[in-house]
């Protein structure tokens, strides 16, 4: 499914900045159809641990938002490198 190998991609852009052991925790969770809690999770690793993304990574998130249908809430809108 497309929409799991953008979470995927996404998640491995992650790997150098946060504890890869906990991305890929977090990526395991597609391999359950959980892709909302996968990708849920990886945004609130990225808030918790204050990790700056790039505008790239972000419009990743946008769309990936977009896929699985999502409202943008605080969740995605706290890790916009541009607020």
């Amino acid at each position: 499914m497309l929409v799991n190998n953008c979470i995927k991609e996404f998640g491995n852009l992650l790997k150098d900045r946060i504890d890869p052991d906990l991305i890929d925790y977090a990526l395991d969770y597609i391999n359950h159809s959980e892709n909302v809690l996968a990708f849920e999770t990886l945004c609130d690793h990225i808030a918790d641990f204050d990790v700056k993304i790039s505008e790239d990574e972000y419009n990743k998130v946008l769309h990936i938002v977009d896929l699985l249908g999502l409202d943008l809430d605080n969740r995605f809108l706290y890790i916009n490198p541009n607020k």
